[in-house]
């Protein structure tokens, strides 16, 4: 692995700099903080239509789609930048869904959806997990049968961030009920103002509100499913893939970090100065070192991209690390600011600009979004070091019979 950036690496990470001095306001910023506008207020909004214009909405696609074809390294540092600015982050539709359909979809469905993706006309929410099937995506019921060239469409899905505010559901539903589960599972688009589609709120911790969708015979048309029927399940396996390359990024944590070290570096606590302090000063400490860390794991499975391999183990291991310092960092420090720290962004009382109390309601989403981290070490385990999958057989206990 190379560690250090190259010469054009370093000025396309300079021209990423000077966008976001330009574009990276104090009030895009707060607006990221605001509760409930998940990244659709009015400055967030112009915010995307100035990476548009940049051409870097599509900054990762082939040019044959309309993109720029920027490898790997270059999106590493693209994602970085944005993170440690503190803006909105590229959508899951661009990031994760229509690089899929590109692999996936015939020449009339990537002609169909993609130019649309690449205007924003499209927004997909992802409908992946249901009330009996998280963790074991296979296990999913929801069910489409195809009937005079429409699928029909029945089921609930949980947790499906968005819905209220997208346009369409990618969403994986069971087309073929007598093979195994993992064969079972087809890949569906479903327009979320179809009727027939009903989309509840489910607010959570950090004040964010994610759905649960229910699909009541909901007509689809046959070319909205998407690939080859029964391949659904790794059809959402690989997006999933490209959704944890930006979920092992630690940049939003480091900000925030920052920010409480300035208040270290500056405050007193019973007349004694923080940094004085040596239990503080060893954390800080070990904390930026496991931050170095994270941001090395990451730096690595880009360059393994780069090279063209597929590091699933290696992403993996990047995520879990994140996520898991992403939820260190923000115990440490909201010991270190106290109830200070505790208060609202817009309170002027608040110290370290009010991210970390954000930060600490919102770290736990990141050891199961995009595949729980217990998940993530099976797949370590046979995808990275050779051992046997996991049984699917349930535990009996000893003295029972099976």
């Amino acid at each position: 692995m190379q560690y250090d950036f190259t010469a054009e690496q370093i000025a396309w990470r300079d021209e990423v700099r000077a966008f976001l001095k330009d574009n990276a306001t104090e009030a895009l910023i707060m607006e990221t903080l605001e509760i409930g506008n998940e990244g659709k207020g009015p400055e967030s909004t112009k915010f995307m239509a100035a990476l548009q214009k940049k051409g870097w909405w599509s900054l990762a696609w082939p040019k044959e789609f309309g993109g720029m074809d920027r490898d790997p390294m270059d999106t590493w540092i693209f994602v970085d930048e944005l993170e440690k600015a503190g803006v909105p982050m590229m959508p899951l539709t661009v990031t994760s869904v229509a690089p899929t359909i590109m692999r996936i979809g015939t020449e009339e469905q990537k002609a169909y959806w993609i130019p649309k993706i690449a205007k924003g006309d499209i927004d997909f929410a992802l409908g992946y997990s249901e009330a009996e099937a998280g963790t074991d995506l296979a296990a999913a019921t929801s069910k489409a049968e195809l009937k005079d060239g429409k699928w029909i469409v029945n089921g609930q899905k949980m947790w499906t961030t968005m819905a209220h505010m997208g346009t369409h559901v990618w969403t994986i539903v069971r087309t073929e009920p007598d093979e195994p589960k993992h064969k079972g599972l087809s890949m569906i688009i479903v327009p979320l103002d179809a009727p027939g589609v009903t989309v509840t709120p489910i607010m959570v911790w950090p004040g964010l509100r994610t759905n649960a969708v229910f699909f009541d015979n909901v007509e689809v048309p046959e070319a909205y499913q998407m690939g080859q029927r029964g391949m659904g399940f790794y059809y959402a396996a690989m997006a999933l893939n490209f959704e944890r390359l930006s979920l092992g990024s630690i940049a939003m944590a480091h900000r925030s970090f920052k920010l409480v070290v300035e208040v270290v570096k500056e405050a007193t606590f019973d007349g004694q100065a923080l940094k004085d302090d040596p239990w503080i000063r060893e954390r800080v400490g070990r904390i930026q070192m496991e931050i170095d860390a994270a941001r090395l794991m990451t730096l690595e499975t880009a360059w393994a991209l780069q090279g063209g391999g597929m590091p699933i183990a290696e992403s993996s291991m990047s995520k879990i690390y994140a996520s898991e310092l992403t939820q260190n960092i923000t115990d440490l420090c909201t010991q270190i600011l106290g109830m200070s720290g505790q208060l609202h962004f817009s309170d002027k009382s608040t110290l370290g600009q009010g991210w970390m109390q954000w930060l600490y309601r919102l770290a736990p989403m990141f050891a199961f979004g995009g595949g729980t981290n217990e998940v993530q070490r099976d797949i370590i385990g046979f995808m990275g070091l050779g051992l046997p999958k996991p049984s699917s057989k349930k535990l009996v206990k000893p003295g029972t019979k099976s």
